[in-house]
């Protein structure tokens, strides 16, 4: 079984909530739960991931789940180990298994827990996927379990982590990154990108950013 992970950052997929992780020549897909991808991305920064001479070197505390009926692993990724038996503990609510729970959890442990401990039904059925019926299942089942987690001091993220802005965050890089590669200084292929944002905040993709930043700059298209 695999119980942690330390290698380098090979790509980000924001909409499948995944990363690729590559240890000693062994590239491995691991989910990563919502509130962890601002981490993520700061891990990246503005590095070319294409380039494994710019991947930062990353390590996660993996979750490894693996059942008869889907053999094939899923490998769930945390920056903290408390997190990983947060997460455990939050799969054995009937009803929410790895991958809903990757995908519910947008604020942070501390704030989940919290909210199992006090009985807050109405946080916990904000959870993207939860709803009130989970809700009362996940306080049934856990209250008096988590209150180690409920004192954490982890980030500590009450504001839902929202899969759009990272998707968006993602795309800037991404637009950056192509503008670059278009011959042009990074610094100014970030400030020209954040003024066609700041011109139309409705781009949304890769390339309608970079679109806008060649038509802004009379660059051919």
């Amino acid at each position: 079984m695999i119980t942690h992970l330390q290698g380098r950052l090979a790509g980000v997929d924001s909409a499948g909530l995944s990363i690729e992780l590559e240890v000693a020549g062994v590239s491995y897909s691991v989910l990563v739960p919502l509130f962890l991808w601002p981490e993520v991305q700061q891990a990246a920064g503005e590095a070319d991931l294409d380039d494994p001479a710019q991947r930062p070197e990353l390590g996660m505390h993996i979750f490894y789940h693996v059942t008869t009926n889907n053999p094939v692993p899923l490998l769930v990724g945390f920056f903290r180990r408390a997190e990983r038996e947060f997460f455990r503990k939050f799969t054995l609510v009937e009803g929410i298994g790895p991958l809903k729970a990757a995908k519910a959890m947008n604020v942070s442990v501390s704030v989940i827990a919290r909210a199992i401990e006090q009985e807050d039904r109405a946080t916990l059925a904000k959870l993207p996927g939860i709803g009130p019926r989970a809700a009362d299942k996940a306080i049934a089942t856990l209250r008096g379990k988590v209150t180690a987690e409920a004192a954490m001091q982890d980030a500590a993220i009450s504001e839902p982590v929202e899969p759009a802005r990272i998707e968006q965050n993602r795309a800037i890089e991404d637009a950056v990154a192509a503008v670059v590669a278009l011959g042009y200084q990074r610094l100014e292929a970030k400030r020209w990108v954040a003024e066609a944002l700041e011109s139309d905040p409705d781009l949304a993709s890769v390339e309608d950013l970079t679109l806008a930043v060649l038509r802004r700059r009379g660059a051919p298209q």
